[in-house]
Parts: structure tokens; C-alpha cells; sequence
């Protein structure tokens, strides 16, 4: 009876040790799952997905002055500056940038225009781009019929130009406007002169190149860049006017998901920008994408309000 007791004893220990040593293998491959997902959630933290339309001049994703667009000029630099991240670019639509956004996703658009309705789901970051304001853009054969809306400064209440049914004019979904652009365009919603096309850029221009429409609202750099893809005929020019309400410039922003990953992003693109001098790269690519005239403009605006300068401490 003791030999088969010290034999049971020897079981109970021999079972234990085959306990010990399956929680054990438990515990190891439990840790190494946690290392794995922690590793993976880190590489996760650490990528940037970059969603670029083809928005030319800001963004050009084809043709032989692929990458040469202002937006792209500074996403390489930011790129170059933060080795710590795996920056990932896709072709994307902008209806496709704001959608995943609103769902959540972690992506960043490196041009956007900060508005209340962005701010609900996008984290922006402080100045990256400085451009000339929107303008209206008319046909140099029709700039007269614009008179009536113009003050004595030259500029257009485009209110009430928005209000004359005989003037035709088209905007794009998802595009950002000033809030003088926006609250004109909602006061005429459902007006059959003020119609909303998808996100082309180019389809605007073609339209009023050919005399479909009557005006669009685009930036300076957007008129001279279709003015030479169009090739237009120097008796038919494109000319804008400016818009009255707005200020001298519009500044651009890197808006990420709103969240504390989109957060940490646009912060360490301001740590970026600040470093960046007194007139970063892709300001001097902006300024060469405009007309004599306008290229002008953009130097002494530049040189009165450049939020790249140093502040007074």
C-alpha cells in the first residue's frame, strides 16, 4: 500500500508538472500575441496614408508634370523630414477623402481649406500653404456683363451676381469655398443659373471656355494652369475678378481624421512647417504657377502677411 501511494503521489507531480508546463505555453503564446498586436498597432501608429486627387496645381497625379504640384512639392519634404513614419499615397476622389474620414479612418489630405463643416471630422493643422484667394473667372469677351456687380474697388458682390438668373455659373461638390462663396451658394440653391457638378476640375474650364456657362469661382494658379492646357486663343482670354469679402490670401492646412491619431499628425507637420524657413520650397512652386500679374500680387501679399515668419516672443 505505500509503494502504490508514493506511485500515486508521483502521478499527482507528474500531472501538476504537465499543468505547469501547458500554462506556461499559454502564458508564451499569449505574450507573443500581445507582441505581435502591440507591434502591429505600433507599424499601424506610425503610417500615414496620404489620399491625393488629381487637383492640379495642387496635386497632379498624371501626365508629364506629375508631382510637381504644390501640395506634392511639400508632402515630399514632409516625407524626407519624418523617416520615423511610412508614408503610403493613394489616388483618391474627394467625396472618397471626406467619407473615410467621417467613418473614422486613419488618413490625411496634405491641401485642404478649413471650414466649420470639415472641423466636426478633420484635425488641421496650422499653415502649410499660402495662396491668392478665389476670384471670379469670366471670358475676356464677356467681362463687361459683370459690371453691375462690381463696387467702386473693382470687386464682386457675389451675392447678388448668384442672384441673376441670365448669368450661369457651376460649382463642385466637396470643394471648399469661403464662407462669402458658400453663404451665396446656399442663399441660390435650387436657382437653375447656379448648378453643382462632380469633383473634375477641368470640366469648369472646358465649360467656360466654350461659353456653356457664363463664370466659375477658382483660385489664380487653377486660371493659368487651364489657360495653357486649354490653349486658349488670345482673343478669348479667361480673366477674374476679385471677390468682395474675402481677404488678400487663403491658407492651406494638412487635415487628418479627427482624433488623437490625426492630432499627433497635424502636430508633427506643424514641428515640420516651423522648421521649414521663412519661405518653404513649395511656396516659391506655388508662386511660379502664376501670370506675370498675378505673380505680383502674390509677392507683396506674401511680403505683408507670410505666416512663415518668425513671431515677436
Amino acid at each position: 500500500m505505500a509503494g502504490s501511494k508514493g506511485h500515486g503521489g508521483d502521478m499527482a507531480i507528474g500531472w501538476r508538472s504537465i499543468d505547469l508546463r501547458r500554462g506556461l505555453f499559454r502564458l508564451a503564446v499569449m505574450a507573443a500575441g500581445l507582441s505581435t498586436s502591440g507591434a502591429a498597432a505600433l507599424a499601424e501608429d506610425n503610417a500615414v496614408t496620404w489620399l491625393l486627387p488629381d487637383y492640379p496645381p495642387v496635386t497632379i497625379s498624371h501626365g508629364p508634370r506629375q508631382g510637381t504640384g504644390y501640395a506634392d512639392i511639400f508632402l515630399r519634404y514632409l516625407t524626407e523630414q519624418t523617416p520615423e513614419y511610412a508614408h503610403h499615397r493613394e489616388s483618391s476622389s474627394m467625396s472618397r477623402v471626406f467619407g473615410l474620414m467621417q467613418q473614422g479612418q486613419p488618413v490625411c489630405h496634405p491641401s485642404l481649406l478649413k471650414t466649420p463643416e470639415r472641423e466636426v471630422f478633420v484635425d488641421f493643422s496650422g499653415p502649410v500653404e499660402f495662396v491668392l484667394p478665389h476670384h471670379i473667372v469670366v471670358r475676356s469677351d464677356r467681362i463687361g456683363r459683370f459690371d453691375a456687380y462690381r463696387n467702386t474697388e473693382g470687386t464682386v458682390d457675389v451675392g447678388r451676381l448668384m442672384k441673376d438668373l441670365g448669368l450661369v455659373t457651376t460649382y463642385q461638390e466637396k470643394r471648399g469655398y469661403p464662407p462669402v462663396v458658400s453663404a451665396a451658394l446656399k442663399a441660390s440653391a435650387g436657382q437653375k443659373n447656379v448648378i453643382e457638378t462632380s469633383a473634375d476640375d477641368e470640366g469648369p474650364f472646358r465649360q467656360l471656355a466654350a461659353g456653356w456657362v457664363d463664370y466659375i469661382i477658382a483660385y489664380p494658379d487653377e486660371v493659368n494652369w487651364f489657360a495653357e492646357l486649354l490653349r486658349q486663343a488670345d482673343t478669348v482670354r479667361f480673366e477674374y475678378l476679385p471677390i468682395a469679402g474675402l481677404a488678400e490670401y487663403t491658407i492651406g492646412h494638412v487635415g487628418c481624421t479627427k482624433g488623437a491619431w490625426g492630432k499627433k499628425i497635424v502636430e508633427r507637420v506643424d514641428e515640420i512647417v516651423a522648421k521649414a524657413g521663412t519661405r518653404p520650397v513649395w511656396v516659391d512652386a506655388e508662386a511660379r504657377l502664376l501670370d506675370a500679374a498675378a505673380a505680383k500680387r502674390f509677392e507683396d501679399v506674401f511680403a505683408r502677411n507670410s505666416p512663415f515668419r518668425p513671431r515677436p516672443r
